[in-house]
């Protein structure tokens, strides 16, 4: 028999394709042969099919992992390692375990369990401090302890890479690892470095992260946080942190989709505006900015109290009063900037509308107000925000804009303000949390969004997916590396395993005339647009093999990426990537007398020329050094107010160079993974959506970690764990038990002959997948045919035991019924005889009852007669008593109430006093309870008091013990004297005596 047909014999359990459930556990109702065409089986349902089977059988349907293996915490522990194995596992751990954290080799996969679970206390931490990963349960700590330790051990840089789908738990999860970061690697001189970096997470999420119809609390930006450590006396402390963005999504402060809203600064100060009077604020739907998603609220949070903590957030990472004041002048300038109404313009002397022109009022109430706040001058806003101006080589002309345009130039400028106060905000936090003192080594926390696709696909959502082929083909790499590591290490031959390589589909948009390259073309042609970039791009890229034409239009393409097929539309591609806004209206914003808005619009040409400079600096223990030609070039930029277009960028191009940037430190570093799941859309707590689950699982590489190790050998044992589970399979003689390796060596050349199944390491045995499944099978067939034997045994011993158990009672129940015969004839006689003594006494007895039941009712008649001559009296004499009484009672009563009223108030002046000398005592006795000798003298007297009660419980003891003897000498005593007296028929005389006396 094949291990295929002793695998998939009757009763074994696999897995179906399901439409809705995508997998269905099912039994097999019949065993496999070889060369069969179908399997009959019996779905959990309780539905009978058949399965179509190829003639080699090559699409057998995946088998369950055996039981012991059900609910693993690492999931390459898993027998059979393919997709509905993941997946039943993941289930099991998470809604009947509530457990959301489980490992899949270097990967910490989390699943939002959408509650508030006590997993993240001071308790916690110090429980996962100085262990190793498997030791404790999977959690978020254990991977930050790895990451510390290894900090520790080898002084190297390591990063935490967080990816998920919004909603998923990202942010949480970095917070989490941050927080354990800063607990342990503290110190009481430096609590000040922790708080800070505690505190920027408000700080990031009230500027960057917004409500949308996935998450209340959606990260809409890519964040790199680097913890810096120093190195003291072996042990590592935090030092401080920098933070690098990416690709904040602007577009939402402009817009908003139904259900979303705008990023939760905005409606934090309009909740607080009571505060700021001077910025003349509103209702938060009052704004156009705001109210598009209608969900301005989120439940169970306060906006209010929300802008307290990033006030008090920034206050602790060194905002001043005056810039707290300018940034949220900034902000209502915002709001108040997408309140300015462009109106339509009718031509002079006449009704009809000129469509190649606007008007905005010069009394508009908003248009002054963001002049005023933002410190411009809100006419020359006005002007430029209805006219544009086209240069040519020796002159300009000004071409005035219609309503759309006009609006498009607003909304550019909201955005670009925006993103430039983001941009300060992030660099004060780095100046803040970077104290400038050179740093050993860095944890990297990555909190970046996972692949995204939605049913109209963007610019963003191609950038963000771009970023995610990126850090999955670095994620694949190392997860093959470490894979050759442990194999090296436990020295082991092995094939090289073929893993999936996107690098086709990173060409296809990075590469010469890629997807990239043709926009920033299309961008710098004058009459560019989206529909002739699209066309380009069915022309240039239809060689790449990941990218696809649509069957109808020239309006979207299709990308074929490593988890998903995505359909980009390219209305939008050619405005988001230029990022243009006008330049006349950054002069307006450059010539604030606003010091911040000053600051804020330069930010932009400091960090072209930054990124510029980058191919001539070099780095020095830890700073950018920038040639003299640069340094000169950028000090000049800062002195400049106006920003300049020279060296400016498209977004995908700046995007590109970050991400690789990026990649290169993570290539830098020892990478940590951690993949958030978000189980459902519904956002209940431990719901279980298997569809969505499957696919994020495929997205975010964990099922791509399942088959890079199911390409090798996933199954490992150490030789003792492998010794004791599977000794049996093995003769008496074949087993050494001083030779344990060689003892496990004999049990696999015995049950799996082909050499290609297994490996021996030097620690561990390497299994193939599916070969400790057959181990389990036929570990589980010699059971049954052992026990066969040993109940056949048994039950030869329970029948015999219950056929002499027959006999023995057969013979006891003759012997009772000859006895009970005897006794019931010598019962008969004693009753004839009792008879006749009972009938005697019995008529003595009827007689005497006779005679006192006479006398009694004469008694009883003089009783009566008598009782009732003294009632009369009695009454009569009760009258004059209860009269007398009541008086008594009334003037007690009065008595009484006024003894009453005079103790209560008497007794509340005695209460009030104890209790401040019963108080005063308590605080005392409490400050007593807290010291150390306090305890001692409680512990003790509490020993003093077990020793004597351990003397008066011997005492008793003792005590009892001798009245004990004393009692049984008396009872003897006693006993001898009844028997001296006791005379022949006493005993019938006593008995006489109680009958008829």
């Amino acid at each position: 028999m094949s291990s295929e047909e002793m695998l998939y014999a009757k009763g074994a359990k696999i897995w179906i394709p399901h439409a809705e459930l995508v997998w269905e556990s099912a039994t097999l109702e019949e065993s496999y042969r070889k060369g069969a065409g179908f399997l009959k089986i019996q779905t959990e349902s309780g539905r009978l099919q058949e399965w179509k089977l190829k003639p080699d059988g090559s699409n057998l349907p995946p088998l369950r992992n055996p039981a012991i293996l059900v609910g693993q915490n690492d999931l390459t522990t898993l027998s059979y390692l393919h997709e509905p194995g993941v997946l039943y596992n993941l289930r099991v751990r998470f809604c009947e375990r509530q457990i959301i954290y489980t490992y899949c080799g270097i990967i910490l996969v989390a699943i939002n369990p959408y509650a508030d679970l006590p997993l993240y206390g001071p308790n916690i931490i110090r429980a996962y401090r100085g262990h190793a990963m498997g030791e404790l349960e999977p959690h978020i700590f254990a991977l930050a302890e790895e990451a510390y330790n290894k900090l520790e051990r080898e002084n190297c840089n390591l990063s935490i890479i967080v990816s998920g789908e919004s909603g998923a738990g990202k942010t949480v999860s970095a917070k989490y690892a941050m927080r354990y970061f800063a607990a342990v690697g503290g110190s009481e001189s430096e609590t000040q470095v922790e708080r800070k970096v505690l505190a920027s997470s408000p700080i990031m999420e009230a500027f960057g992260n917004a409500k949308t119809t996935r998450n209340d609390n959606s990260s809409r930006f890519g964040k790199f946080t680097k913890l810096l450590f120093k190195n003291n006396m072996g042990v590592m402390y935090l030092q401080g942190a920098t933070m690098h963005t990416y690709l904040l999504e602007k577009s939402r402060v402009v817009y908003q989709a139904q259900g979303e809203r705008n990023y939760h600064i905005f409606y934090q100060l309009c909740a607080a505006r009571a505060k700021y009077p001077e910025l003349v604020l509103d209702h938060q739907d009052k704004y156009e900015f705001l109210n598009m998603g209608g969900a301005s609220d989120i439940e169970r949070v306060s906006d209010a109290d929300q802008f307290n903590d990033t006030v008090q957030a920034m206050t602790v990472l060194g905002f001043s009063i005056q810039q707290i004041a300018d940034i949220v002048k900034i902000l209502a300038g915002i709001l108040h900037l997408g309140n300015i109404e462009v109106c339509k313009k009718y031509k002079d002397g006449s009704d009809e509308e000129d469509t190649d022109s606007c008007e905005i009022f010069q009394n508009n109430m908003h248009l002054q107000v963001t002049g005023d706040l933002l410190k411009i001058n809100p006419d020359e806003l006005r002007r430029w925000l209805l006219m544009r101006k086209i240069e040519s080589v020796n002159e300009y002309v000004l071409i005035p804009n219609n309503i759309e345009m006009a609006q498009a130039a607003r909304d550019a400028l909201a955005k670009h303000i925006y993103a430039k106060l983001f941009q300060y905000i992030v660099n004060v936090l780095n100046k803040s949390l970077n104290n400038g003192s050179k740093q050993c080594s860095f944890i990297g926390v990555l909190d970046i969004y996972g692949f995204e696709t939605f049913e109209v696909n963007s610019f963003e959502q191609f950038c963000i997916n771009y970023a995610n082929e990126k850090l999955q083909q670095q994620f694949n790499q190392h997860v093959f590396k470490l894979e050759q590591e442990e194999y090296l290490k436990e020295g082991i031959t092995w094939t090289m395993i073929d893993f999936y390589d996107n690098q086709p589909c990173i060409d296809l948009i990075e590469s010469r005339l890629g997807v990239l390259d043709l926009l920033d073309e299309e961008c710098r042609m004058p009459r560019g647009s989206d529909d002739s970039w699209a066309g380009k791009l069915i022309e240039k890229c239809a060689k790449f093999p990941h990218f696809e034409k649509p069957r109808f239009g020239t309006t979207s393409f299709f990308i074929k990426h490593f988890s998903d097929t995505v359909e980009y539309d390219v209305n939008g591609f050619l405005e988001k990537n230029r990022d243009t806004v006008s330049k006349e209206l950054t002069n307006v914003l450059a010539q604030s007398n606003m010091s911040l808005c000053k600051q804020v619009m330069v930010l932009e040409d400091v960090d072209t020329l930054c990124t510029d400079a980058n191919k001539n600096t070099t780095t020095l223990g830890g700073r950018v050094v920038i040639s003299a030609n640069r340094k000169q070039q950028l000090n000049e930029t800062r002195r400049r107010v106006v920003p300049s277009k020279q060296h400016k960028k498209t977004v995908g191009s700046q995007f590109q160079e970050s991400l690789a940037s990026l990649i290169s430190t993570l290539h830098a570093t020892t990478p940590h993974y951690v993949r958030c799941i978000k189980p459902n859309d519904d956002k209940i707590a431990f719901k279980w959506e298997t569809a969505k689950i499957i696919q994020q699982l495929r997205a975010c590489g964990v099922l791509e970690t399942v088959r890079i190790s199911a390409a090798g050998f996933p199954s490992r044992w150490l030789y003792l764990d492998f010794y004791m589970r599977y000794q049996l399979l093995a003769h008496r003689a074949q087993i050494d038990k001083n030779d344990m390796n060689q003892s496990c060596r004999n049990i696999v050349l015995k049950w799996i002959p082909d050499q290609d199944k297994y490996r021996f390491g030097n620690t561990q045995i390497f299994f193939r997948a599916g070969q400790v499944a057959f181990l389990e099978q036929v570990r589980a067939n010699l059971r049954k045919k052992y026990i066969t034997i040993v109940q056949s045994v048994v039950r030869r011993f329970i029948h015999r035991r219950r056929y002499v158990r027959l006999q023995g009672v057969i013979s006891g129940i003759q012997c009772h019924a000859r006895g009970y015969l005897a006794r019931m004839r010598v019962q008969k006689m004693r009753e004839a005889r009792a008879a006749l003594i009972l009938s005697k006494y019995a008529k003595g007895w009827l007689c005497r009852r006779r005679y006192l039941r006479l006398r009694h009712s004469v008694a009883g008649i003089q009783q009566y007669a008598r009782g009732m001559l003294a009632r009369n009296k009695f009454y009569a004499m009760r009258d004059h008593y209860r009269a007398v009484q009541i008086q008594r009672f009334v003037r007690g009563v009065l008595a009484r109430r006024a003894y009453q009223k005079r103790r209560r108030d008497i007794i509340i002046c005695q209460a009030a006093v104890r209790r401040f000398l019963a108080r005063r005592k308590f605080r005392g006795m409490k400050k007593e309870a807290k010291t150390i000798m306090h305890m001692e003298k409680k512990y003790m007297g509490l020993e003093n008091k077990i020793i004597s009660m351990q003397q008066r419980i011997d005492e008793l003891n003792r005590d009892n013990s001798n009245l004990k003897h004393k009692t049984s000498e008396i009872s003897v005593l006693k006993l001898n004297e009844a028997r001296n007296e006791k005379e022949p028929g006493a005993g019938v005389q006593k008995y006489k005596g109680r009958l008829f006396g």
